[in-house]
């Protein structure tokens, strides 16, 4: 959220030149052309800095100071000085008041840009910490704060450590995976669960929302799985069990989809059932990209939940991804990414189905504001004869230039499994 600037000077020619130079920098300008209107503005919305002149009919720079520092909601704002006076006991007056720095008129609009930001910075930790510190308690203290961040590195840590350090090793397989992060601690997980020497359990998951919670929510789930899974076969049950436990010991704002199946390379089958996550793709050798889809609701919002089970044949050179909504809600950036040459068909069970086209042309490019299951499996179509990881990577790759950024808002995870030529 942009930050607000309060701009207070009688010269209404300033005060238009301060806002065209900082509105374009991100910040948003109110403006005020007296001391006391300045005080109303400030008191019924406290902005994030306030540009303040010094010589002012009525009310000068001082005395407004002077009386927002006694208003419990303005007290801790921070004021940058205007003044045309250049004299030293009036810059000493002025941060003896409670000036956070000040500056002299003529001024040049780069030093007036630099010194916001220089302002702003040290004052954000402030604006966020003390109302944390007051929401947990008055024994609660910055040192606190500091064993809160050790604390939350440390789950981190856990939560790291639980993941499998790499895919299982099939001699028919190539299985990669992906994890990013938004915050120290996520709600995505994977594991791979051994079930026997020619059976290994999958699992992609999302818990809904993010930080501590949500990983607390994944390690009890994770928790269950690797202990129901020995318990049942069929993939439905598991997640029927599972959706039993989370709906009786969790708040109903909290729950999670997920995907689990069975892969059993002696067979190249694999068993799946759907928590209410988003669908899988399952790449054929002909490039083309189709949904699986069975049906089953989210795990842990309702209590009679019910999971269907679904089988797909893998031949060599085919592709299954799984992957979280952090992918397909990644939002796009000013340039997005091409879709390539590719074209969008329909197939008779309703699923969308993706095709390389060797022919030149292009078809439109999708321009929606979200990445999307459909650029998605253009993706795994155009890049289907890379390996697991290389296919992980060109992901990310279009994820980036869709979005313009390498960072997330969201938490994203991948699962790649492609069986040998």
């Amino acid at each position: 959220m942009a930050e607000t600037i309060l701009v207070v000077d009688d010269d209404l020619d300033i005060l238009e030149l301060l806002k065209m130079n900082l509105e374009p920098e991100g910040y948003n300008v109110r403006t005020a052309s007296d001391g006391e209107s300045a005080v109303q503005s400030a008191c019924a919305d406290p902005p994030d800095l306030i540009l303040l002149d010094v010589m002012m009919p009525h009310k000068n720079g001082f005395e407004v100071i002077e009386e927002l520092k006694d208003i419990e909601e303005t007290k801790n704002v921070p004021v940058i000085l205007v003044t045309a006076r250049g004299q030293t006991e009036d810059k000493i007056r002025g941060l003896d008041t409670g000036a956070d720095d000040y500056i002299t008129k003529p001024f040049d609009l780069r030093e007036v840009t630099a010194r916001v930001e220089a302002v702003l910075g040290r004052t954000r930790p402030i604006k966020y910490i003390n109302p944390l510190m007051r929401a947990m308690g008055e024994g609660f203290s910055e040192e606190g704060l500091e064993q809160l961040a050790g604390h939350l590195q440390a789950a981190a840590a856990i939560q790291k450590k639980l993941l499998p350090e790499q895919p299982p090793h099939f001699d028919e397989f190539d299985i990669a995976t992906l994890l990013q992060s938004s915050t120290s601690v996520s709600g995505d997980f994977y594991d791979f669960i051994p079930l026997s020497e020619t059976r290994v359990g999958i699992v992609l998951g999302d818990v809904k929302g993010s930080g501590i919670p949500a990983a607390l929510l994944m390690v009890m789930i994770r928790t269950a799985l690797r202990l129901l899974c020995h318990e049942e076969d069929a993939p439905a049950s598991i997640l029927k069990r599972v959706n039993d436990l989370v709906v009786r010991d969790t708040e109903a704002d909290l729950f999670a989809t997920m995907i689990y199946g069975i892969l059993d390379i002696s067979t190249a089958t694999f068993t799946y059932s759907n928590g209410g996550h988003c669908y899988p793709f399952y790449c054929r050798n002909t490039r083309t990209a189709e949904v699986l889809k069975t049906d089953g609701m989210l795990i842990g919002a309702f209590e009679e939940a019910k999971f269907t089970t679904g089988t797909c044949l893998l031949e060599p050179g085919e592709i299954l991804l799984f992957y979280t909504d952090g992918i397909t809600e990644t939002e796009a950036g000013d340039s997005q990414a091409s879709n390539g040459n590719q074209s969008v068909s329909t197939s008779l069970n309703g699923s969308t189905s993706f095709s390389e086209q060797n022919d030149g042309h292009q078809d439109a490019i999708l321009t929606d504001m979200f990445y999307g299951g459909d650029r998605l499996a253009a993706c795994l179509s155009k890049n289907a004869s890379l390996s697991a990881s290389g296919l992980c990577e060109a992901i990310v790759n279009d994820l980036a230039r869709f979005s313009g950024s390498t960072q997330t808002r969201d938490d994203r995870a991948l699962i790649v499994i492609k069986r040998d030529v």
